[in-house]
Protein backbone atom coordinates (compact mmCIF):
# COMPACT_ATOMS: atom_id res chain seq x y z
CA UNK A 1 0.00 0.00 0.00
CA UNK A 2 1.22 3.43 -1.02
CA UNK A 3 0.00 6.97 -0.71
CA UNK A 4 0.35 8.62 -3.83
CA UNK A 5 0.15 12.76 -4.21
CA UNK A 6 -2.79 13.78 -6.76
CA UNK A 7 -2.54 16.32 -9.37
CA UNK A 8 -4.96 18.48 -8.00
CA UNK A 9 -2.81 18.46 -4.62
CA UNK A 10 -4.52 15.38 -2.17
CA UNK A 11 -3.63 11.96 -1.53
CA UNK A 12 -5.07 8.50 -2.50
CA UNK A 13 -4.03 5.22 -1.35
CA UNK A 14 -2.74 2.81 -4.14
CA UNK A 15 -3.48 -0.76 -2.95
CA UNK A 16 -2.53 -4.48 -4.37
CA UNK A 17 -5.32 -6.30 -4.16
CA UNK A 18 -5.71 -9.82 -5.88
CA UNK A 19 -2.16 -9.33 -7.56
CA UNK A 20 -3.32 -6.35 -9.42
CA UNK A 21 -2.93 -2.30 -8.35
CA UNK A 22 -5.68 -0.56 -7.63
CA UNK A 23 -5.85 3.35 -6.41
CA UNK A 24 -8.90 4.28 -4.72
CA UNK A 25 -9.80 7.35 -5.45
CA UNK A 26 -9.47 9.51 -9.14
CA UNK A 27 -5.94 10.27 -8.91
CA UNK A 28 -6.20 12.72 -11.62
CA UNK A 29 -8.76 14.75 -10.13
CA UNK A 30 -9.66 13.78 -6.19
CA UNK A 31 -11.67 16.57 -6.02
CA UNK A 32 -14.17 14.77 -8.41
CA UNK A 33 -14.71 12.34 -5.53
CA UNK A 34 -14.97 14.50 -2.98
CA UNK A 35 -17.33 16.79 -5.19
CA UNK A 36 -19.64 13.50 -5.73
CA UNK A 37 -19.68 12.95 -2.32
CA UNK A 38 -20.92 17.19 -1.23
CA UNK A 39 -23.69 16.57 -4.24
CA UNK A 40 -24.78 13.62 -3.02
CA UNK A 41 -25.48 15.29 0.15
CA UNK A 42 -26.51 18.48 -1.10
CA UNK A 43 -29.79 18.58 1.05
CA UNK A 44 -28.57 16.91 4.47
CA UNK A 45 -30.90 17.43 6.67
CA UNK A 46 -30.39 18.27 10.04
CA UNK A 47 -30.45 15.07 11.89
CA UNK A 48 -29.80 13.17 9.11
CA UNK A 49 -27.83 9.27 9.41
CA UNK A 50 -24.82 9.33 7.18
CA UNK A 51 -22.87 5.62 6.26
CA UNK A 52 -19.71 6.12 4.01
CA UNK A 53 -18.13 3.08 2.35
CA UNK A 54 -14.35 4.13 2.24
CA UNK A 55 -12.25 6.58 4.07
CA UNK A 56 -9.07 5.97 2.23
CA UNK A 57 -6.72 8.91 2.94
CA UNK A 58 -9.00 11.00 4.73
CA UNK A 59 -8.81 14.19 2.65
CA UNK A 60 -11.94 14.62 1.84
CA UNK A 61 -12.78 14.81 5.73
CA UNK A 62 -12.30 18.81 6.15
CA UNK A 63 -14.72 19.50 3.31
CA UNK A 64 -17.37 16.90 4.96
CA UNK A 65 -17.22 18.54 8.02
CA UNK A 66 -18.52 21.57 6.58
CA UNK A 67 -21.80 20.53 5.78
CA UNK A 68 -22.79 18.63 9.09
CA UNK A 69 -24.34 19.95 11.84
CA UNK A 70 -24.07 18.57 15.28
CA UNK A 71 -26.82 16.48 14.81
CA UNK A 72 -25.82 14.49 11.92
CA UNK A 73 -24.02 11.15 12.61
CA UNK A 74 -21.38 9.89 9.96
CA UNK A 75 -20.57 6.09 9.73
CA UNK A 76 -18.03 5.09 7.92
CA UNK A 77 -17.07 1.62 7.10
CA UNK A 78 -13.51 0.68 6.13
CA UNK A 79 -12.69 -2.41 4.25
CA UNK A 80 -9.12 -2.23 4.37
CA UNK A 81 -7.52 -3.46 8.07
CA UNK A 82 -4.32 -1.40 7.32
CA UNK A 83 -6.20 1.54 6.55
CA UNK A 84 -8.48 1.27 9.19
CA UNK A 85 -5.52 1.03 11.66
CA UNK A 86 -4.06 3.69 10.21
CA UNK A 87 -6.76 6.26 12.46
CA UNK A 88 -5.97 5.56 15.92
CA UNK A 89 -8.93 8.50 16.72
CA UNK A 90 -12.56 8.62 15.12
CA UNK A 91 -12.11 11.49 12.40
CA UNK A 92 -14.78 13.54 14.41
CA UNK A 93 -16.95 14.19 17.09
CA UNK A 94 -20.04 12.87 14.91
CA UNK A 95 -18.05 10.69 12.29
CA UNK A 96 -17.40 7.12 13.43
CA UNK A 97 -15.21 4.89 11.46
CA UNK A 98 -15.64 1.25 11.50
CA UNK A 99 -13.68 -1.68 10.00
CA UNK A 100 -15.95 -3.56 7.69
CA UNK A 101 -17.21 -6.88 9.05
CA UNK A 102 -20.32 -7.80 7.55
CA UNK A 103 -22.08 -8.92 11.51
CA UNK A 104 -20.62 -5.64 12.57
CA UNK A 105 -22.77 -3.61 9.46
CA UNK A 106 -25.66 -5.63 10.20
CA UNK A 107 -25.79 -4.91 13.99
CA UNK A 108 -24.90 -1.23 13.01
CA UNK A 109 -28.03 -0.61 10.84
CA UNK A 110 -30.22 -2.69 13.56
CA UNK A 111 -29.41 -0.32 16.41
CA UNK A 112 -29.69 2.97 14.40
CA UNK A 113 -32.16 2.23 11.46
CA UNK A 114 -35.35 3.37 12.87
CA UNK A 115 -38.95 4.37 11.31
CA UNK A 116 -38.49 7.87 12.26
CA UNK A 117 -35.51 8.56 9.96
CA UNK A 118 -36.03 5.74 6.93
CA UNK A 119 -36.61 8.72 4.63
CA UNK A 120 -33.31 10.80 6.62
CA UNK A 121 -30.63 8.39 5.42
CA UNK A 122 -27.91 8.99 2.86
CA UNK A 123 -25.32 6.72 1.41
CA UNK A 124 -21.83 7.70 -0.70
CA UNK A 125 -19.42 4.84 -1.84
CA UNK A 126 -16.09 6.87 -1.84
CA UNK A 127 -13.69 7.29 -5.13
CA UNK A 128 -13.50 3.36 -6.59
CA UNK A 129 -14.18 1.60 -3.62
CA UNK A 130 -17.40 -0.07 -4.74
CA UNK A 131 -15.48 -1.68 -7.76
CA UNK A 132 -12.31 -2.52 -5.54
CA UNK A 133 -14.29 -3.79 -3.14
CA UNK A 134 -17.29 -4.88 -4.88
CA UNK A 135 -18.51 -8.09 -3.15
CA UNK A 136 -18.25 -5.92 0.61
CA UNK A 137 -19.95 -3.06 -1.10
CA UNK A 138 -22.49 -4.85 -2.71
CA UNK A 139 -23.58 -6.71 0.64
CA UNK A 140 -23.26 -3.49 2.55
CA UNK A 141 -26.28 -2.13 0.16
CA UNK A 142 -28.16 -5.54 0.68
CA UNK A 143 -28.18 -5.08 4.40
CA UNK A 144 -29.21 -1.32 4.22
CA UNK A 145 -31.76 -1.98 1.83
CA UNK A 146 -33.48 -4.79 3.69
CA UNK A 147 -32.82 -2.71 7.11
CA UNK A 148 -34.77 0.23 5.65
CA UNK A 149 -37.67 -1.98 4.37
CA UNK A 150 -37.83 -4.00 7.90
CA UNK A 151 -38.10 -0.18 9.57
CA UNK A 152 -40.56 0.86 6.31
CA UNK A 153 -42.77 -2.01 7.28
CA UNK A 154 -42.76 -0.89 11.02
CA UNK A 155 -44.73 2.30 9.69
CA UNK A 156 -47.34 0.26 7.02
CA UNK A 157 -48.25 -2.03 9.94
CA UNK A 158 -48.88 1.28 12.41
CA UNK A 159 -51.42 2.76 9.86
CA UNK A 160 -52.68 -0.60 9.27
CA UNK A 161 -53.93 -1.94 12.25
CA UNK A 162 -53.51 1.19 14.78
CA UNK A 163 -56.61 0.94 16.38
CA UNK A 164 -57.70 -2.97 16.30
CA UNK A 165 -54.09 -3.03 18.32
CA UNK A 166 -55.89 -0.49 21.28
CA UNK A 167 -59.01 -2.33 21.10
CA UNK A 168 -57.20 -6.13 21.30
CA UNK A 169 -54.93 -5.00 24.25
CA UNK A 170 -57.91 -3.53 26.34
CA UNK A 171 -60.20 -6.62 25.84
CA UNK A 172 -57.51 -8.95 25.92
CA UNK A 173 -56.13 -7.60 29.25
CA UNK A 174 -59.08 -9.26 30.88
CA UNK A 175 -58.07 -12.85 30.09
CA UNK A 176 -54.24 -12.71 30.85
CA UNK A 177 -54.05 -13.97 34.90
CA UNK A 178 -56.25 -16.80 33.01
CA UNK A 179 -53.70 -18.16 30.76
CA UNK A 180 -50.36 -19.90 31.12
CA UNK A 181 -47.18 -17.96 30.72
CA UNK A 182 -45.16 -19.36 27.52
CA UNK A 183 -42.32 -19.85 29.44
CA UNK A 184 -43.83 -22.58 32.06
CA UNK A 185 -43.26 -25.28 29.28
CA UNK A 186 -39.18 -24.41 27.99
CA UNK A 187 -37.15 -27.06 27.44
CA UNK A 188 -40.62 -29.23 27.88
CA UNK A 189 -40.28 -31.13 24.82
CA UNK A 190 -36.58 -31.36 24.25
CA UNK A 191 -35.71 -33.91 21.23
CA UNK A 192 -39.45 -34.59 20.36
CA UNK A 193 -40.15 -33.73 16.57
CA UNK A 194 -41.96 -30.84 16.11
CA UNK A 195 -44.31 -30.00 12.56
CA UNK A 196 -44.94 -26.29 12.54
CA UNK A 197 -48.13 -26.16 9.58
CA UNK A 198 -47.98 -22.70 7.38
CA UNK A 199 -51.23 -22.46 4.48
CA UNK A 200 -49.04 -22.22 1.76
CA UNK A 201 -49.44 -24.27 -1.36
CA UNK A 202 -47.68 -27.38 -0.77
CA UNK A 203 -49.86 -27.41 2.47
CA UNK A 204 -52.47 -29.62 0.79
CA UNK A 205 -49.88 -32.79 -0.39
CA UNK A 206 -48.09 -32.61 3.09
CA UNK A 207 -51.46 -33.01 4.68
CA UNK A 208 -51.75 -36.17 2.08
CA UNK A 209 -48.43 -37.60 3.95
CA UNK A 210 -49.39 -36.57 7.50
CA UNK A 211 -52.68 -38.87 7.45
CA UNK A 212 -50.39 -41.66 5.24
CA UNK A 213 -48.21 -41.65 8.70
CA UNK A 214 -51.28 -41.07 11.06
CA UNK A 215 -49.63 -43.28 14.09
CA UNK A 216 -46.51 -41.34 14.10
CA UNK A 217 -48.29 -38.01 14.57
CA UNK A 218 -48.98 -38.87 18.17
CA UNK A 219 -45.11 -38.97 18.57
CA UNK A 220 -44.47 -35.11 17.03
CA UNK A 221 -45.27 -31.99 18.66
CA UNK A 222 -47.91 -30.12 15.80
CA UNK A 223 -48.07 -26.40 16.03
CA UNK A 224 -50.04 -24.46 13.55
CA UNK A 225 -51.72 -20.60 13.23
CA UNK A 226 -55.31 -20.02 13.18
CA UNK A 227 -55.39 -20.15 9.36
CA UNK A 228 -54.42 -23.87 8.97
CA UNK A 229 -56.89 -25.16 12.01
CA UNK A 230 -59.32 -26.21 9.97
CA UNK A 231 -57.64 -27.70 7.22
CA UNK A 232 -56.14 -30.04 10.02
CA UNK A 233 -58.84 -31.00 12.11
CA UNK A 234 -61.01 -32.09 8.73
CA UNK A 235 -58.19 -34.47 7.94
CA UNK A 236 -58.59 -36.09 11.14
CA UNK A 237 -55.40 -33.94 12.70
CA UNK A 238 -55.37 -32.62 16.11
CA UNK A 239 -52.48 -29.84 16.46
CA UNK A 240 -50.92 -29.79 20.04
CA UNK A 241 -51.06 -26.15 20.03
CA UNK A 242 -52.44 -23.03 18.27
CA UNK A 243 -50.73 -19.85 17.82
CA UNK A 244 -52.83 -16.59 16.85
CA UNK A 245 -51.37 -13.37 16.73
CA UNK A 246 -52.97 -11.51 13.94
CA UNK A 247 -54.83 -8.71 15.32
CA UNK A 248 -57.95 -8.72 12.32
CA UNK A 249 -61.50 -10.20 12.48
CA UNK A 250 -60.30 -12.74 9.72
CA UNK A 251 -58.59 -14.36 12.62
CA UNK A 252 -61.60 -14.89 14.38
CA UNK A 253 -63.39 -16.25 11.37
CA UNK A 254 -60.75 -18.84 10.54
CA UNK A 255 -61.46 -20.42 13.81
CA UNK A 256 -65.04 -20.02 14.32
CA UNK A 257 -65.96 -23.66 13.37
CA UNK A 258 -63.39 -24.63 16.11
CA UNK A 259 -63.84 -22.69 18.82
CA UNK A 260 -64.80 -25.36 21.40
CA UNK A 261 -61.58 -27.21 21.11
CA UNK A 262 -59.42 -28.28 23.81
CA UNK A 263 -55.98 -27.27 22.22
CA UNK A 264 -54.25 -24.37 23.75
CA UNK A 265 -54.48 -21.39 22.20
CA UNK A 266 -50.80 -18.59 22.56
CA UNK A 267 -51.92 -15.44 21.69
CA UNK A 268 -49.92 -11.99 22.97
CA UNK A 269 -51.52 -8.59 23.75
CA UNK A 270 -52.16 -7.65 20.40
CA UNK A 271 -54.23 -10.98 19.32
CA UNK A 272 -57.99 -10.77 17.87
CA UNK A 273 -60.12 -10.10 20.54
CA UNK A 274 -62.95 -12.20 19.30
CA UNK A 275 -61.14 -14.92 18.98
CA UNK A 276 -59.64 -14.75 22.62
CA UNK A 277 -63.27 -13.63 23.92
CA UNK A 278 -64.83 -17.18 22.59
CA UNK A 279 -62.10 -19.65 22.21
CA UNK A 280 -63.44 -22.61 25.06
CA UNK A 281 -60.03 -24.04 25.34
CA UNK A 282 -56.58 -23.31 27.69
CA UNK A 283 -54.66 -19.97 27.08
CA UNK A 284 -51.10 -19.96 26.69
CA UNK A 285 -49.34 -16.01 27.20
CA UNK A 286 -47.21 -14.52 24.74
CA UNK A 287 -45.46 -11.14 26.10
CA UNK A 288 -44.50 -8.38 23.89
CA UNK A 289 -45.46 -5.29 25.71
CA UNK A 290 -46.50 -5.90 29.21
CA UNK A 291 -43.28 -7.34 30.37
CA UNK A 292 -41.77 -3.82 29.54
CA UNK A 293 -44.55 -1.76 31.74
CA UNK A 294 -45.80 -3.74 34.29
CA UNK A 295 -42.80 -4.67 36.53
CA UNK A 296 -43.73 -7.97 38.18
CA UNK A 297 -44.38 -9.09 34.39
CA UNK A 298 -40.57 -8.22 33.79
CA UNK A 299 -39.46 -12.51 33.28
CA UNK A 300 -42.27 -13.15 30.71
CA UNK A 301 -40.97 -13.96 27.83
CA UNK A 302 -41.21 -12.92 24.03
CA UNK A 303 -41.27 -15.00 20.74
CA UNK A 304 -39.59 -14.17 17.70
CA UNK A 305 -41.89 -11.80 15.58
CA UNK A 306 -40.34 -11.76 11.52
CA UNK A 307 -43.97 -10.54 10.70
CA UNK A 308 -46.05 -13.75 10.20
CA UNK A 309 -47.08 -16.27 12.68
CA UNK A 310 -45.00 -18.78 11.22
CA UNK A 311 -42.14 -17.15 12.52
CA UNK A 312 -44.02 -17.39 16.48
CA UNK A 313 -44.48 -21.12 15.81
CA UNK A 314 -41.20 -21.79 14.98
CA UNK A 315 -39.96 -20.19 17.65
CA UNK A 316 -42.25 -21.50 20.12
CA UNK A 317 -41.27 -25.22 18.72
CA UNK A 318 -37.43 -24.50 19.55
CA UNK A 319 -38.11 -22.99 22.83
CA UNK A 320 -39.45 -26.64 23.93
CA UNK A 321 -36.29 -28.01 22.84
CA UNK A 322 -38.07 -29.58 19.70
CA UNK A 323 -35.99 -31.29 17.18
CA UNK A 324 -36.33 -31.75 13.61
CA UNK A 325 -38.47 -28.86 13.34
CA UNK A 326 -40.20 -29.95 10.45
CA UNK A 327 -41.49 -26.29 8.46
CA UNK A 328 -44.78 -28.13 6.49
CA UNK A 329 -46.81 -25.18 3.85
CA UNK A 330 -44.16 -22.99 4.47
CA UNK A 331 -43.52 -22.21 0.90
CA UNK A 332 -42.86 -18.66 1.12
CA UNK A 333 -43.90 -17.98 -2.95
CA UNK A 334 -47.13 -19.03 -4.81
CA UNK A 335 -46.13 -22.11 -6.00
CA UNK A 336 -48.16 -23.95 -9.10
CA UNK A 337 -49.51 -20.11 -9.35
CA UNK A 338 -51.19 -20.50 -6.06
CA UNK A 339 -51.18 -18.08 -3.17
CA UNK A 340 -52.67 -20.75 0.04
CA UNK A 341 -53.15 -24.74 -0.12
CA UNK A 342 -56.85 -25.03 -1.23
CA UNK A 343 -57.58 -26.34 2.15
CA UNK A 344 -56.75 -23.35 3.99
CA UNK A 345 -58.23 -20.50 1.62
CA UNK A 346 -60.81 -18.24 2.93
CA UNK A 347 -63.46 -15.58 1.73
CA UNK A 348 -61.39 -13.31 3.41
CA UNK A 349 -58.45 -13.58 0.41
CA UNK A 350 -60.35 -12.59 -2.00
CA UNK A 351 -60.01 -9.49 -0.70
CA UNK A 352 -56.23 -9.16 -1.24
CA UNK A 353 -54.51 -8.85 -4.51
CA UNK A 354 -52.13 -11.30 -4.53
CA UNK A 355 -50.13 -10.62 -7.96
CA UNK A 356 -46.77 -11.97 -7.64
CA UNK A 357 -44.39 -8.94 -7.65
CA UNK A 358 -40.85 -10.67 -7.66
CA UNK A 359 -39.26 -14.23 -8.05
CA UNK A 360 -37.35 -16.65 -5.56
CA UNK A 361 -35.51 -19.65 -5.93
CA UNK A 362 -37.68 -22.92 -5.01
CA UNK A 363 -36.13 -26.19 -3.83
CA UNK A 364 -35.26 -27.13 -7.28
CA UNK A 365 -33.19 -23.73 -8.08
CA UNK A 366 -36.12 -22.96 -10.74
CA UNK A 367 -37.73 -19.68 -10.39
CA UNK A 368 -41.15 -19.23 -8.79
CA UNK A 369 -43.27 -16.11 -8.11
CA UNK A 370 -43.56 -14.53 -5.15
CA UNK A 371 -43.82 -10.93 -3.70
CA UNK A 372 -41.90 -8.34 -1.57
CA UNK A 373 -44.02 -9.40 1.66
CA UNK A 374 -43.33 -13.10 1.16
CA UNK A 375 -39.43 -12.59 0.54
CA UNK A 376 -39.25 -10.43 3.68
CA UNK A 377 -41.02 -13.23 5.42
CA UNK A 378 -38.22 -15.53 3.73
CA UNK A 379 -35.39 -13.56 4.66
CA UNK A 380 -36.33 -12.96 8.40
CA UNK A 381 -36.83 -16.92 9.01
CA UNK A 382 -33.05 -17.56 7.43
CA UNK A 383 -32.16 -14.62 9.98
CA UNK A 384 -33.69 -16.84 12.26
CA UNK A 385 -32.51 -20.07 11.72
CA UNK A 386 -29.15 -18.72 11.12
CA UNK A 387 -29.05 -18.35 14.75
CA UNK A 388 -28.93 -21.95 15.26
CA UNK A 389 -26.47 -22.99 13.23
CA UNK A 390 -24.04 -23.64 15.51
CA UNK A 391 -26.82 -25.43 17.64
CA UNK A 392 -25.88 -29.12 18.60
CA UNK A 393 -29.35 -30.43 19.12
CA UNK A 394 -32.35 -28.36 17.67
CA UNK A 395 -31.53 -28.58 13.70
CA UNK A 396 -34.98 -27.38 10.67
CA UNK A 397 -35.94 -29.42 7.68
CA UNK A 398 -38.00 -27.59 5.23
CA UNK A 399 -40.70 -30.25 3.99
CA UNK A 400 -42.21 -27.71 1.82
CA UNK A 401 -42.12 -27.39 -2.20
CA UNK A 402 -42.01 -23.56 -1.99
CA UNK A 403 -38.78 -21.35 -2.13
CA UNK A 404 -35.64 -22.44 -0.89
CA UNK A 405 -34.90 -21.85 3.04
CA UNK A 406 -31.09 -21.24 3.94
CA UNK A 407 -30.36 -23.45 7.18
CA UNK A 408 -33.54 -25.34 6.32
CA UNK A 409 -32.18 -28.18 3.69
CA UNK A 410 -35.42 -29.52 2.10
CA UNK A 411 -36.25 -33.30 2.89
CA UNK A 412 -39.39 -35.36 1.71
CA UNK A 413 -41.75 -35.34 4.95
CA UNK A 414 -42.67 -39.09 3.97
CA UNK A 415 -38.92 -39.78 4.52
CA UNK A 416 -38.94 -37.60 7.92
CA UNK A 417 -42.09 -39.11 9.18
CA UNK A 418 -41.24 -42.66 7.73
CA UNK A 419 -37.83 -43.36 9.19
CA UNK A 420 -36.94 -40.54 11.70
CA UNK A 421 -36.29 -40.93 15.55
CA UNK A 422 -39.41 -40.48 17.81
CA UNK A 423 -37.88 -42.25 20.92
CA UNK A 424 -38.37 -39.21 22.79
CA UNK A 425 -41.65 -38.83 24.29
CA UNK A 426 -44.38 -35.58 23.86
CA UNK A 427 -45.43 -33.65 26.68
CA UNK A 428 -48.64 -31.93 26.34
CA UNK A 429 -49.07 -28.15 27.76
CA UNK A 430 -50.80 -28.46 31.16
CA UNK A 431 -52.35 -25.33 33.10
CA UNK A 432 -50.34 -22.72 35.26
CA UNK A 433 -52.01 -20.16 36.20
CA UNK A 434 -49.25 -18.28 38.23
CA UNK A 435 -49.74 -14.81 36.37
CA UNK A 436 -51.74 -12.35 38.42
CA UNK A 437 -52.86 -9.08 36.73
CA UNK A 438 -55.32 -6.36 37.59
CA UNK A 439 -56.15 -5.30 34.10
CA UNK A 440 -59.19 -2.69 35.35
CA UNK A 441 -55.95 -0.79 36.94
CA UNK A 442 -53.93 -0.69 34.46
CA UNK A 443 -56.79 0.07 32.08
CA UNK A 444 -57.66 3.09 34.40
CA UNK A 445 -54.18 3.98 34.78
CA UNK A 446 -53.95 4.34 31.00
CA UNK A 447 -57.18 6.39 30.55
CA UNK A 448 -55.82 8.73 33.72
CA UNK A 449 -52.42 9.20 31.24
CA UNK A 450 -54.38 9.83 28.15
CA UNK A 451 -56.41 12.71 30.02
CA UNK A 452 -53.60 14.42 31.16
CA UNK A 453 -51.48 14.14 28.24
CA UNK A 454 -54.46 15.72 25.90
CA UNK A 455 -54.49 18.67 29.07
CA UNK A 456 -50.55 18.98 28.57
CA UNK A 457 -50.95 18.76 24.89
CA UNK A 458 -53.50 22.01 25.33
CA UNK A 459 -51.11 23.91 27.13
CA UNK A 460 -48.55 23.34 24.77
CA UNK A 461 -50.62 24.62 22.20
CA UNK A 462 -51.61 27.50 24.05
CA UNK A 463 -48.03 28.38 24.65
CA UNK A 464 -47.21 28.35 21.12
CA UNK A 465 -49.78 30.50 19.87
CA UNK A 466 -48.99 33.16 22.57
CA UNK A 467 -45.62 32.70 21.47
CA UNK A 468 -46.72 33.49 17.77
CA UNK A 469 -49.45 36.25 18.43
CA UNK A 470 -47.04 37.87 20.57
CA UNK A 471 -43.38 38.11 18.59
CA UNK A 472 -42.21 38.69 14.74
CA UNK A 473 -38.84 37.12 15.48
CA UNK A 474 -36.55 36.87 18.01
CA UNK A 475 -33.27 34.44 18.65
CA UNK A 476 -33.43 32.25 21.76
CA UNK A 477 -29.41 32.84 21.79
CA UNK A 478 -29.40 36.85 22.61
CA UNK A 479 -32.17 36.63 25.19
CA UNK A 480 -31.47 36.74 29.04
CA UNK A 481 -32.00 33.77 30.75
CA UNK A 482 -35.14 34.81 32.43
CA UNK A 483 -36.72 35.77 29.27
CA UNK A 484 -40.52 34.73 29.55
CA UNK A 485 -40.34 33.26 25.73
CA UNK A 486 -37.44 30.89 26.41
CA UNK A 487 -39.17 29.87 29.78
CA UNK A 488 -42.40 29.28 27.53
CA UNK A 489 -39.80 26.98 24.62
CA UNK A 490 -38.42 25.14 28.02
CA UNK A 491 -42.24 24.39 29.36
CA UNK A 492 -43.24 23.45 26.07
CA UNK A 493 -39.34 21.14 25.68
CA UNK A 494 -40.58 19.48 28.92
CA UNK A 495 -43.63 18.29 28.17
CA UNK A 496 -42.51 16.91 24.72
CA UNK A 497 -40.12 15.17 26.50
CA UNK A 498 -42.28 14.22 29.85
CA UNK A 499 -44.83 12.58 27.21
CA UNK A 500 -42.30 10.96 25.20
CA UNK A 501 -40.41 9.19 27.75
CA UNK A 502 -43.12 8.02 29.87
CA UNK A 503 -43.92 4.45 29.72
CA UNK A 504 -47.46 4.69 28.67
CA UNK A 505 -46.50 5.73 25.81
CA UNK A 506 -45.79 2.27 25.00
CA UNK A 507 -49.17 1.30 25.33
CA UNK A 508 -49.94 3.55 21.78
CA UNK A 509 -49.03 0.95 19.69
CA UNK A 510 -48.89 1.85 16.31
CA UNK A 511 -50.75 5.14 16.78
CA UNK A 512 -47.33 6.32 18.41
CA UNK A 513 -45.35 5.01 15.45
CA UNK A 514 -47.30 6.73 13.68
CA UNK A 515 -47.17 9.99 14.78
CA UNK A 516 -43.27 10.05 15.16
CA UNK A 517 -42.87 9.21 11.69
CA UNK A 518 -44.99 11.43 10.06
CA UNK A 519 -44.41 14.31 12.35
CA UNK A 520 -40.70 14.10 11.61
CA UNK A 521 -41.82 13.81 7.81
CA UNK A 522 -44.29 16.52 7.46
CA UNK A 523 -42.82 19.34 10.07
CA UNK A 524 -39.36 18.90 10.59
CA UNK A 525 -37.95 18.85 7.53
CA UNK A 526 -34.95 21.66 8.82
CA UNK A 527 -31.65 21.52 6.87
CA UNK A 528 -28.43 20.84 8.40
CA UNK A 529 -27.03 24.28 6.93
CA UNK A 530 -30.07 26.14 8.66
CA UNK A 531 -29.44 24.12 12.23
CA UNK A 532 -28.07 26.89 13.63
CA UNK A 533 -30.32 30.04 12.57
CA UNK A 534 -33.30 27.78 13.17
CA UNK A 535 -33.09 25.99 17.03
CA UNK A 536 -32.74 29.44 17.94
CA UNK A 537 -35.32 31.09 16.35
CA UNK A 538 -38.31 31.51 18.37
CA UNK A 539 -41.33 31.88 15.86
CA UNK A 540 -39.70 28.35 13.97
CA UNK A 541 -39.81 26.42 17.45
CA UNK A 542 -43.09 27.71 18.22
CA UNK A 543 -44.91 27.14 14.91
CA UNK A 544 -43.19 23.53 14.90
CA UNK A 545 -44.49 22.83 18.23
CA UNK A 546 -47.76 23.95 17.57
CA UNK A 547 -48.40 21.29 14.62
CA UNK A 548 -46.55 18.54 17.29
CA UNK A 549 -48.99 18.98 19.67
CA UNK A 550 -51.92 19.97 17.53
CA UNK A 551 -51.31 15.96 15.61
CA UNK A 552 -50.45 14.94 19.41
CA UNK A 553 -54.26 16.37 20.59
CA UNK A 554 -55.88 14.63 17.27
CA UNK A 555 -54.17 11.09 18.08
CA UNK A 556 -54.58 11.17 22.15
CA UNK A 557 -58.21 12.03 21.80
CA UNK A 558 -59.14 9.29 19.49
CA UNK A 559 -57.48 6.44 21.66
CA UNK A 560 -58.74 7.86 24.58
CA UNK A 561 -62.43 6.97 22.64
CA UNK A 562 -61.45 3.87 21.44
CA UNK A 563 -60.63 2.95 24.80
CA UNK A 564 -63.44 3.85 26.44
CA UNK A 565 -65.29 2.47 23.68
CA UNK A 566 -63.68 -1.00 23.90
CA UNK A 567 -63.73 -0.89 28.06
CA UNK A 568 -67.85 -0.77 27.84
CA UNK A 569 -67.80 -3.51 24.85
CA UNK A 570 -65.61 -5.98 27.13
CA UNK A 571 -65.89 -5.34 30.67
CA UNK A 572 -69.21 -5.62 32.86
CA UNK A 573 -68.63 -1.98 34.78
CA UNK A 574 -66.98 1.25 33.05
CA UNK A 575 -63.67 1.52 34.84
CA UNK A 576 -63.84 4.98 34.91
Amino acid sequence: MKKVKTSDGYFVYRIKKDRQYHLLADSASYRNSIRDLLNTLSDLKFDSLIFLFGIDTGDYLPELKKVLCPKNQVIIFEPNLTIYRSFSNDPGDNIKLVYYKEDVVKKIFEESINLKNINNIYFFSFGNYSTVYKKEHDRLIEHLDWTIIKSASQVSLARRFKKVFIKNMIANMKIIDQSTPIHHYLFSNAGVPAIVVSGGPSLDQNIEVMKKHKDRLKDCFIITGSRTVDALIKNGITPDLIVSVDPVDANFDMMKEHLDLTVPLAFYEYSNRYLMKYYKGEKIFISLLLSHTVKAMEHLKAVYCGGSVSHACIDIAAMLGCSPILLIGQDLAYTDQKHHADSATFLYDSTINYAPQTLAKDINGQWVGSTVTLDYFRKNLELYINQYKDHPFIRFVNCSYGAEIKGAPHKELDEMLGHGDFSKKKVPFLPSHELTLDSKDIIKSLLEFLEDSIIKTEQGLELCETIRLENETKSLVEVEEDDIDLQRILYILHLVNSFENHPYTSYLGGYYSEFLYEIKEEHNSMLAKDFEHLTSDLQYQANFFYEYFSKLHEILTEIRDTARSTVSEFYESHIV
